[in-house]
C-alpha cells in the first residue's frame, strides 16, 4: 500500500511539474527524500521509474546544493543504471557519490558506494580491483559500525572466493553474512544470504536443503515485495536445476525470470537467462528452440551495449545526409589548396620545431656544462679552504705543544742549570734531575714527529703505522683498538699509504673525542682491483647530516684524502643503534704526480 501512495504522489509531483504549479524548496526535499528512502521498493517495482526518479532527484539535489542528498541519489541511480546495464554512467554516478560521502566525511556512506563500485568491476572484468573495492567497503563499515553495509561485504566477498572456487573462504564469509542479516533482523539483506547458503548446499550435493533456502528466500522477497529479488532467485534457481540436469525445472524457473524481467525492465538478467534456455534445448536436441533462445540473448545483448552508441550514431547519420551534398562541394573546391597549405604547414613547423629543438638542446647543454664547472669550482674551493684551515690548526697545534711541551722543559733545564752555579753541593741531584727533563724532551720531541709523519709510515708502510697509532691509542686506556691487514704484503704507493693514515687517525681521533665507544676494529683489505678501509666501533649512532653538513674541516679533509686516490668515503650510522662504520673504498690506478703533490699540501 504505501508504495502505491507513493507512486501517487511521484504522479502528482509530475503533474505539478508540467503544469507549472509552485512549489517551495521544502517541497523540493521532501520529494527527493522520500525517493532515496523508497529507492529498494521503487525500483523493486520498475526500473524505468527508478531510473526517472532517481536521476530526477540527483538533479533537485544538485540545483538546491544538497550534498548529503545528492550522494544517496547518485548512489541509488549508479544501482539502477547498473541493474539496467548502463554501466558507464553507473561508474560516473557511483564515483561522483563517493567522493560526495568522502567530503561528507560520511564513512557509512562510502562504505555502501563501495559495495556498489565492486559489482561494477566485477562486471566489468576487474576482480582485483572489486575486491579491492570490497575490501575498502568491510573496513569503512566497521569503522562506522554499520552492520548492514557489512553484511552485504561479507555476501560480497563470499560470491567472488565462490567465483574462485575457494569455497573455505566463501562459506566463511557467507554465515558470516547470514549472522548480520539475522541478527539485524534485515528482511531484504535474509533474501540474499539465504541465496547463498543455497549455493553452500548444492555444491555439497544437499539438493533438498538448497531448494528449503531457495523457498525461504522466495518467501521473504514476496513478503516485502521485493520483485528484483525474486526475478534473481528464479535465475539462480534455474542454474541449480541445469547443473543438477533437472531440464523442465530449469526450463520452468528461466522461463520465470525472463517473464519477470519484462515487466520489470531487466534487461541483462533476461539476456542470461536466454543464453541458458538456449543451451538446455540444445542439450535435450531441441535445436530449433535453442536458435530462438539464442537470436533472443544476441538481440538483448546489442541493445544493453548498442543502445547509447545507436543513438550517437543515428544523429549523426541524420547530420551527415543532410550536409552531405554542401560538404562534398566543399571539399572539392579546396581540395588541393587544403593540400598545398598542409605540406608548407607540415614543413614549416617541422623546420621551426628543429631549430627550437636545436636551441633548446644548445641552452640545455650549456647551461649544464656552467652548472657542472660551477659545482667544480666550489668543491676546489671546499677542498682549498679545508687544507689551508686544516694546515692553521696543525701549526696551531704544534706552536702549543712547543709551548705548553717544549717551552716547560727548557725553563726548567734552564734553572737547573743556574742551580748548578748557586748550589755546587747538589751537581749530581741536579745533573740527575736535567737528565729526566732531557729525555721527557725527547720524548715530547718524538710525538710532535708522530703527529707531523710518522717514520715507521716512511720506514715500513702503512700496516706498521697503523698498528704503531693502535698501540699508542689502546696504552691511553680510552680505546681498546684491533687491527688486521690482507693483501698487503706489498707497499702501496706514497700517496695511498698517507692518505689511508690520515683518514684513520682523523676518525679515531673524532671516536676519541665525541664518541663512547670502547672499541674500534681497523680492517684494511687489497684485491686486484681495490683498496678497502673499513673502521668499526660499538659507539652510539648519530645524525649523518650534522658530521656531512657541518662546519667542522674534519669530514672534508677526509672526503678530500679519499678523492686524492680515486676513493669515495661511505658512513653507515643510524641514531638509537649501537655501532658505526665507515668504509673508503679507492680504486687501485696509478696516482698523478699532481695528486701527491696535493696530499703533500694537506699534510
Amino acid at each position: 500500500m504505501k508504495v502505491w501512495i507513493l507512486g501517487l504522489g511521484v504522479l502528482l509531483w509530475c503533474a505539478c511539474e508540467q503544469s507549472g504549479m509552485p512549489h517551495t524548496i521544502t517541497d523540493d526535499a521532501k520529494w527527493v527524500d522520500s525517493v532515496n528512502t523508497h529507492f529498494y521498493k521503487i525500483y523493486s517495482r520498475s526500473f524505468e521509474e527508478a531510473k526517472e526518479l532517481t536521476s530526477r532527484a540527483v538533479r533537485y539535489s544538485q540545483k538546491n546544493q544538497w550534498p548529503e542528498r545528492e550522494a544517496l541519489a547518485q548512489k541509488n541511480h549508479s544501482v539502477i543504471m547498473y541493474m539496467t546495464g548502463h554501466y558507464d554512467r553507473a561508474l560516473a554516478a557511483g564515483h561522483r557519490s563517493y567522493d560526495l560521502y568522502d567530503s561528507l566525511k560520511d564513512i557509512s556512506g562510502m562504505a555502501r558506494i563501495c559495495n556498489e563500485l565492486g559489482n561494477y568491476y566485477r562486471k566489468a572484468g576487474d576482480p582485483s580491483k572489486a575486491l579491492a573495492m570490497w575490501d575498502e567497503a568491510e573496513h569503512l563499515a566497521k569503522e562506522a559500525g554499520d552492520q548492514e553495509a557489512l553484511g552485504t561485504a561479507y555476501g560480497m566477498k563470499g560470491t567472488f572466493y565462490w567465483i574462485q572456487k575457494d569455497f573455505e573462504r566463501s562459506d566463511a564469509y557467507y554465515l558470516k553474512s547470514y549472522q548480520i542479516r539475522v541478527q539485524e533482523q534485515d528482511s531484504v539483506g535474509l533474501g540474499y544470504a539465504l541465496i547463498d547458503l543455497a549455493d553452500m548446499e548444492q555444491r555439497k550435493g544437499n539438493l533438498q536443503g538448497a531448494e528449503d533456502y531457495f523457498r525461504q528466500s522466495n518467501d521473504i522477497r514476496s513478503k516485502i515485495g521485493d520483485y528484483q529479488g525474486l526475478v534473481d532467485n528464479y535465475k539462480m534457481m534455474g542454474d541449480m536445476y541445469r547443473k543438477e540436469q533437472m531440464w523442465p525445472e530449469a526450463i520452468q524457473n528461466y522461463e520465470q525470470c525472463i517473464e519477470a524481467c519484462s515487466a520489470l525492465g531487466y534487461p541483462d538478467l533476461a539476456r542470461k537467462s536466454y543464453d541458458s534456455l538456449a543451451s538446455i534445448h540444445r542439450i535435450v536436441g531441441d535445436y530449433d528452440q535453442a536458435f530462438y533462445h539464442l537470436q533472443k540473448a544476441e538481440a538483448l545483448e546489442d541493445s544493453l551495449f548498442n543502445i547509447e552508441k545507436s543513438k550517437v550514431l543515428a544523429e549523426l547519420q541524420t547530420k551527415y545526409e543532410t550536409e552531405k551534398k554542401e560538404r562534398l562541394l566543399a571539399e572539392q573546391q579546396v581540395k588541393i589548396q587544403q593540400k598545398d597549405m598542409i605540406t608548407l604547414g607540415v614543413l614549416a613547423s617541422a623546420l621551426i620545431l628543429l631549430t627550437l629543438g636545436f636551441h633548446y638542446y644548445k641552452r640545455k647543454k650549456l647551461a649544464f656544462q656552467n652548472k657542472l664547472k660551477e659545482e667544480q669550482n666550489k668543491l676546489r674551493e671546499a677542498q682549498i679552504t679545508a687544507a689551508i684551515t686544516s694546515q692553521e690548526k696543525e701549526r696551531s697545534r704544534f706552536a702549543k705543544d712547543l709551548h705548553d711541551g717544549f717551552g716547560q722543559l727548557i725553563s726548567i733545564l734552564n734553572l737547573n742549570l743556574r742551580s748548578l752555579e748557586n748550589n755546587g753541593a747538589d751537581r749530581q741531584s741536579i745533573f740527575a734531575e736535567s737528565e729526566k727533563v732531557l729525555e721527557e724532551m725527547y720524548g715530547e720531541l718524538k710525538n710532535i714527529c708522530f703527529n707531523l709523519m710518522p717514520q715507521t709510515l716512511i720506514k715500513n708502510g702503512l700496516p706498521a703505522a697503523v698498528r704503531e697509532f693502535a698501540a699508542r691509542v689502546s696504552a691511553s686506556g680510552k680505546l681498546s683498538v684491533q687491527v688486521d691487514f690482507f693483501g698487503l704484503e706489498e707497499r702501496l704507493s706514497d700517496l695511498q699509504e698517507i692518505s689511508l693514515y690520515r683518514i684513520t687517525q682523523e676518525w679515531v681521533n673524532n671516536i676519541l673525542k665525541y664518541s663512547d665507544a670502547s672499541r674500534v676494529t681497523i680492517q684494511l683489505t687489497r684485491d686486484e682491483q681495490e683498496l678497502t678501509l673499513l673502521i668499526e666501533d660499538n659507539g652510539q649512532g648519530f645524525e649523518k647530516g650534522k658530521l656531512l653538513n657541518g662546519s667542522g674541516n674534519g669530514w672534508k679533509n677526509m672526503n678530500s684524502r679519499a678523492n686524492l686516490i680515486n676513493g669515495e668515503l661511505e658512513l653507515d650510522t643510524v641514531p638509537g643503534r649501537m655501532g658505526n662504520t665507515l668504509i673508503v673504498n679507492a680504486t687501485l690506478v696509478e696516482v698523478s704526480a699532481e695528486n701527491l703533490e696535493k696530499s703533500v699540501k694537506i699534510q
